[in-house]
């Protein structure tokens, strides 16, 4: 009995020893040597873990998105981005997800939760170095509420412009439907030149030593006045916009606040148009597009004659207007001819 026990165990040893590979092979397979790493952060940029890597901390990515081949010790933060965990992918902390999608491959191992927040799909474009978020179905209503904010600001204004400054508001009216094309003109200089003016004015105050205090009183007043001539050219061009409306349908009411009201309301029609119709419907992009750059364009074209017209009139202090037409001689009537 011993002998034989003694030969089946002789058998067995040499059966290992001729045939070592299988067990060798399985092993390496199963074994991976990994690259250490510490915390990954990265913005506006997407992180990719590699199967052989393991990051001893965090990722954290942000206006991107995160792929997991490898393995990560601490948790996977992305907002404004997708995370993708990859079959080998072994996450030992939480996940954290605002905005976007996780993908999960089958045999992904994750240890910790996924905290989600969703604000609709989020997609990243990049121009040049510059990420840009899209925040999905809330993007829509934040564009409506902007441009509803920005329109409701605007208004204020032109209110308070119509109450303080009527008088400039009308003679600059009279000048951008005199001559549109010099106010054109001399607003697209204004808006070119501003600031290179200003900033060689700053420079040359800076030069004179004395003149370094002027500097923080000249920019914060230039910009002040630039405002001021905005809105008073935009709320006379929408004045005179308006009476003009007003005078094609007959209408006499003499109503400032009216008449600015109805030009507010025309300028700013395809941009309101365009958002509202952003937000009710997903099949009309192009036709939304067209709008917003129909907008764009004619508010740009009122804001750049207006401030033309109020800088040619000195922020609308004296009249520019074509000179009279001289009236027709009186005809002689039947008693001067009897004469």
């Amino acid at each position: 009995m011993r002998k034989a026990f003694l030969a089946v165990s002789l058998l067995g040893a040499v059966i290992g020893l001729l045939d070592p590979a299988p067990a060798l092979a399985q092993t390496t397979s199963e074994t991976t040597v990994y690259r250490l790493t510490g915390t990954r952060i990265a913005f506006g940029q997407d992180v990719r873990i590699e199967r052989d890597e393991e990051v001893t901390d965090a990722v954290v990515v942000v206006g991107g998105s995160a792929t997991i081949h490898g393995r990560v010790r601490d948790g996977v933060v992305v907002v404004g981005g997708n995370i993708h965990l990859a079959s080998t992918a072994d996450i030992r902390g939480d996940v954290v997800l605002v905005g976007g999608q996780i993908t999960r491959d089958a045999g992904s191992q994750l240890v910790g939760g996924v905290n989600y927040v969703s604000f609709g799909d989020w997609s990243r474009r990049n121009l040049g170095w510059i990420p840009s978020v899209q925040f999905g179905e809330i993007g829509r209503w934040l564009s409506l509420a902007g441009t509803l904010a920005r329109v409701a600001v605007l208004g204020i204004l032109m209110a308070m412009m119509l109450i303080v400054a009527r008088a400039p508001v009308a003679r600059v009216g009279r000048a951008a439907l005199a001559e549109p094309l010099r106010a054109l003109i001399v607003g697209l200089a204004a808006e070119i030149f501003f600031i290179p003016l200003l900033v060689a004015a700053s420079i040359g105050l800076a030069l004179t030593i004395i003149g370094i205090p002027f500097v923080a009183v000249l920019i914060p007043i230039a910009i002040v006045m630039l405002v001021f001539a905005f809105v008073l050219g935009f709320t006379s061009l929408a004045c005179r916009l308006g009476e003009w409306i007003e005078d094609r349908l007959g209408w006499q009411p003499g109503n400032a606040f009216l008449a600015t009201a109805i030009g507010f309301v025309v300028l700013l029609t395809p941009t309101l148009l365009a958002r509202f119709l952003n937000v009710a419907s997903d099949g009309v992009g192009p036709l939304t597009w067209g709008l917003v750059t129909i907008g764009l364009t004619v508010e740009f074209v009122a804001w750049t004659i207006g401030l033309g017209a109020a800088l040619t009139t000195g922020l609308g202090r004296w009249y520019t207007v074509p000179p009279p037409i001289a009236a027709p001689p009186a005809e002689p009537t039947a008693s001067a001819t009897a004469f």
